[in-house]
């Protein structure tokens, strides 16, 4: 296996967005990032506008529904929600879970989401809005992909760093990808059905997570473990540093969206964007400065460190403006630590 080190790091792409070869990348899609702070923030990958949906909880996993007019999110204690993004509304947390850390669609229109608490899987019926079946996987599962064909599903196992391939007919394990990385999260298969892009915050020291994105032994930045599906092994690894949880891509996979919490030197969450054939950092997006750094909106310190961290990304690509039921960054809302639009909820 060959590591990738990208010539242009997140952090020096985020410098020099001001470029003309930083910005010659034109994306058109709405990307939504759920995070640890009660919000989806919502991202304008045309414009770099920022916006977001307030929902209550801290959650690390969203799916949007495939006509794009709902957001389905997961919460760290096992809840989930449906947000209407055209008016804003939403319906009550209801049980799930345990600690939802993934989620996706199955083919059969079911979502199905991770727990990291249980290692189950929970199978959440957005027709019926409830769960409809859970089955147990590994120890602590967070990404939930599924392959081409719709017969298999690749479920990320955290801490043990390996991928387990699932019958998606009979929920039974069948097979296991092993050595994709220290501590992993959520992944994606590309569009092609080919490769699992598989994020990899590499964030141990002394067998525990620090969320730095850099590894005790080697000191591993984090990054993105490229397998190749056809022969279940690793054949590259995209740096990215910085702690990346989660990977979408564009509908001709040309280009990955990679969310990376905290990149380096930036103490930001970020989508970075790597094109898929040279596997170099060609744009990035911040998440979450716009609001917790250039308007001094604050987090309380009982809440990851004070940092802002995402984890989940979903880009809805046939949406071409932020929809109407946003919460938009303005003027008159930017009141340092007390702006409705941006402050943490505690």
């Amino acid at each position: 296996m060959k590591k990738t080190l990208l010539a242009v790091s997140a952090a020096a792409a985020m410098t020099f967005t001001g470029l003309t070869a930083a910005n010659a990348l034109d994306l058109q899609g709405i990307a939504y990032v759920q995070g640890h702070g009660g919000h989806v923030a919502v991202v304008d990958l045309a414009t770099g506008k920022v916006g977001r949906f307030q929902h209550g909880k801290p959650s690390d996993a969203v799916t949007v529904s495939k006509d794009g007019n709902t957001l389905f999110a997961f919460s760290l204690d096992g809840y989930a929600k449906e947000i209407d993004v055209n008016t804003g509304k939403q319906t009550e947390w209801t049980r799930l879970g345990k600690k939802h850390c993934g989620s996706n669609y199955a083919p059969d229109g079911t979502i199905w989401v991770s727990d990291m608490k249980d290692g189950h899987i929970y199978v959440y019926d957005p027709n019926k809005h409830k769960l409809v079946d859970s089955f147990p996987v590994s120890k602590s599962v967070c990404g939930i992909n599924f392959s081409k064909d719709g017969k298999y599903c690749y479920a990320s196992d955290m801490p043990g760093g390996f991928v387990s391939i699932i019958d998606v007919k009979t929920k039974k394990v069948v097979g296991k990808i092993n050595n994709v990385g220290n501590f992993i999260h959520r992944a994606e298969v590309t569009p092609d059905g080919t490769e699992l892009w598989q994020s990899d915050g590499s964030e141990l020291t002394g067998g525990k997570a620090v969320g730095v994105g850099y590894a005790e032994a080697g000191a591993a930045p984090g990054g993105v473990s490229i397998v190749d599906l056809r022969t279940g092994k690793v054949k590259d690894f995209v740096i990215t540093g910085g702690n990346p949880h989660d990977v979408d891509f564009t509908p001709d996979g040309k280009y990955a969206i990679v969310a990376v919490r905290q990149v380096p030197e930036q103490d930001d969450s970020a989508l970075v964007v790597v094109n898929t054939n040279t596997k170099r950092i060609v744009k990035v997006y911040s998440a979450c400065k716009s609001c917790h750094g250039v308007q001094g909106v604050e987090i309380d310190e009982s809440i990851d460190a004070g940092r802002p961290f995402l984890c989940a990304v979903d880009v809805d690509w046939n949406r071409t403006s932020m929809p109407k039921g946003v919460e938009m960054e303005t003027e008159a809302m930017a009141i340092p630590k007390v702006n409705p639009a941006c402050a943490e909820l505690k």
